[in-house]
């Protein structure tokens, strides 16, 4: 099939779901490195001057994908845990929503690459978590996400698509407002509340948004396919978060619960040697940028 006419050092990249956390850090980067031209397919409006098109992937409208003529897609829409509580919702929104897009894009034959995030909590079994760890769903939320990978799988295999799959471990950074991971959480309570507390003390590894977008950048590129996990390959204790935000922040630390109910762990030696990446902010750096980003709100 015949696609759309353009320069051939342009870059055109197609962001779903666009408008949330890592898709505003997204274009804020993509833009910074004046990447090419962006779209952003979102059913709420983006604020970075990027053009948005109106999309719900309860039913979607997908030519507006055909007439952009994308070289990449970053595929973002999705329900998170919090809002899968009605597993048929979650299901068409998280499953059948991204299968519908990649339906539409069987013949058509100018993407480079298609990039789905799913995520680490995906593995059980032996720390740090490989690639081919044993996989748990436990959850709608787990459960939509392994199907959806299975989606993507499905169209590498029968239909050739150059489509990665990032297993992301904890993501935290600016404009994490709507479900805030622990980090941001901590951050708030200490200014709304002046004391942080801790009530659950996990082991999780965080990475900053900056890191993975670049690992991102990195991936249009590379011809590898299929499932990859990106993290820091540390584990960090709540507990020890908690104490760094309270003293920066010279507000009260409780401590509700001092024992490790959970750890997730990703080994990220497969990205290192796949795309030459690594991580660059360290956990303590990321959450100075978080809190002067917080600052920046009041």
């Amino acid at each position: 099939m015949a696609t759309n006419h353009k320069s051939e050092n342009e870059k055109k990249i197609l962001i779903i779901g666009g408008s949330g956390f890592i898709g505003r850090n997204s274009i804020i980067k993509f833009t910074e490195y004046h990447l090419g031209k962006i779209l952003n397919l979102d059913k709420e409006p983006s604020i970075l001057g990027v053009k948005t098109i109106y999309m719900n992937l309860m039913y979607p409208i997908l030519s507006s994908i055909r007439r952009f003529a994308p070289d990449y897609i970053i595929y973002l829409a999705s329900l998170n845990e919090h809002e899968s509580e009605n597993f048929n919702i979650a299901y068409k929104i998280n499953v059948t929503g991204l299968e519908s897009v990649l339906e539409e894009l069987i013949d058509y034959e100018g993407l480079k690459k298609f990039i789905y995030i799913s995520d680490y909590k995906l593995y059980t079994g032996e720390i740090p978590f490989k690639e081919d760890s044993q996989i748990k769903v436990d959850s709608n939320y787990l459960k939509t996400k392994y199907e959806a990978e299975k989606i993507c799988y499905k169209y590498i295999n029968e239909f050739g698509f150059p489509i990665i799959i990032f297993r992301a471990s904890n993501l935290y950074g600016p404009y994490d407002r709507k479900n805030p991971d622990i980090i941001y959480s901590y951050i708030s309570s200490a200014y709304e509340n002046k004391f942080i507390e801790v009530r659950e003390n996990n082991i999780y590894d965080y990475i900053y948004i900056t890191d993975f977008i670049r690992a991102i950048i990195l991936s249009f590129d590379t011809l590898y396919t299929g499932a990859i996990n990106i993290g820091s390959g540390k584990g960090v204790e709540n507990i020890n978060i908690a104490k760094y935000i309270a003293n920066k922040l010279n507000v009260v630390l409780k401590i509700d619960n001092s024992t490790c109910l959970e750890e997730y762990i990703n080994n990220i030696e497969s990205i290192k040697n796949v795309l030459s990446w690594k991580p660059e902010i360290s956990i303590n750096l990321g959450i100075d940028k978080t809190i002067l980003y917080f600052k920046s709100l009041r």
